[in-house]
């Protein structure tokens, strides 16, 4: 199994969801970046850079994979609601 970490920014932006059961569910599905890459979920990489994208709902979390370590980081940078900017 992987590891997830979280940026503090993605913490605080997840606790800003006032409504409590899209925040759980956004906090599940984000656990499931633990079993990378064989993870369910709508996920894209993004194009033009090297993180992707879990859509869950209307909210975009936004993480990054460092396979160069074992087990693989997968690292959370943000969690947005969606815009023309998060797709």
């Amino acid at each position: 199994m992987n590891t997830i970490e979280c940026s503090a920014k993605a913490v605080r932006q997840l606790r800003k969801i006032a409504d409590k059961r899209k925040r759980q569910g956004i906090y599940a599905e984000a656990q499931q970046l633990a079993n990378w890459p064989d993870c369910p979920g709508n996920i894209k990489r993004l194009q033009g850079r090297d993180d992707y994208r879990l859509r869950v709902s209307d909210h975009r979390v936004i993480f990054e994979i460092d396979q160069s370590s074992t087990p693989i980081i997968v690292t959370t940078i943000q969690v947005e609601k969606r815009n023309e900017r998060t797709c």
